[in-house]
């Protein structure tokens, strides 16, 4: 008898434990998906390191920053350069060099962003938002667009483009998705994907160029501030020593620019081949302005999930 009375408490906190047990991960899981991720991203230039910490805004843009931090974790990042130096933003994440030390700015090469994020047939991201097909069956690895071009508000009109702010880049417009054209000429039909709307369980058929993001990104160096419904603003810089490392990585490269006496920091590369096997013909050119001197990204690692 009292064996068995025994054995009942006995079982009786092993449930109890067992429990505490679900309800502590839980917790902890929770705790892990923080509203505000941090990451860090350090710059290097001239033999000079720069480092950036952001503050990512998953409360706003849950898709987009689930998104990056995967790619962050997998050091997609690591090693990359900022291939396109416009006159308000640097694009980086999606091309770097064979030899960072000595290669010249026609040997700039395209990250096989393709090859990554797949094993095979299938997808090593778990964060899914875009497919080609109604069953969602096949995944483009694509991000769908947090942006208000794309039909996604969020309260307080969401982040803006300030200086140092994070955002979310591609270079396919409209006009390269193209895929069918009435007799004179106008189009009448674009490529389109099956995208998972952010905060509804329905899934939409919307434009593919707006759905297009893969891993680019740019960091917004104008001193002006701005709304862009085109692009996902989900980062700022998460203190005033990030700004200031910013500030300073700006102005060695107008020092860099004053020394070697040139007349433009970036030189332009022209009809840049984009491969893309969801447009027509499987890819289009841009022009690039790739900086004289490398701006390279050494490491970006998550400080807080």
């Amino acid at each position: 008898m009292v064996k068995t009375f025994g054995g009942k408490i006995a079982k009786f906190f092993s449930v109890i434990l067992s429990v505490v047990l679900l309800l502590g991960c839980a917790v902890m899981f929770a705790a892990c998906e923080s509203k505000y991720p941090e990451i860090s991203m350090k710059i290097s230039f001239n033999d000079e390191t720069y480092t950036l910490k952001y503050k990512l805004y998953r409360n706003m843009y849950k898709q987009t920053v689930a998104h990056y931090l995967e790619l962050i974790d997998m050091d997609f990042y690591d090693g990359t350069v900022i291939h396109d130096f416009q006159s308000d933003r640097m694009v980086g994440g999606a091309y770097t060099y064979e030899n960072l030390e000595t290669s010249s700015a026609d040997e700039l090469e395209a990250l096989d962003y393709e090859a990554f994020i797949r094993d095979g047939d299938s997808i090593k991201l778990k964060n899914i938002s875009v497919w080609e097909d109604e069953a969602r069956e096949i995944p483009t690895g694509r991000l769908f667009g947090e942006t208000t071009d794309n039909g996604y508000t969020v309260d307080n009109n969401g982040l803006t483009n300030k200086y140092g702010a994070l955002g979310t880049y591609t270079y396919l417009t409209k006009g390269n998705t193209v895929v069918a054209r009435d007799e004179d000429g106008t189009a009448t039909a674009y490529v389109q994907v099956w995208c998972k709307q952010t905060t509804k369980d329905a899934y939409v058929l919307r434009d593919y160029y707006k759905n297009s993001t893969t891993s680019m990104f740019y960091i917004y160096t104008s001193e002006s501030t701005m709304a862009s419904g085109s692009y996902c603003v989900f980062g700022e810089l998460a203190d005033d020593a990030s700004k200031t490392a910013l500030q300073d990585l700006m102005q060695a490269i107008e020092d860099y620019k004053t020394d070697m006496e040139l007349d433009s920091f970036s030189e332009t590369k022209e009809d840049v081949t984009i491969e893309d096997s969801l447009v027509p013909d499987t890819s289009y050119t841009v022009d690039f302005e790739v900086p004289a001197e490398k701006i390279v990204i050494d490491e970006v690692k998550v400080l807080k999930y």
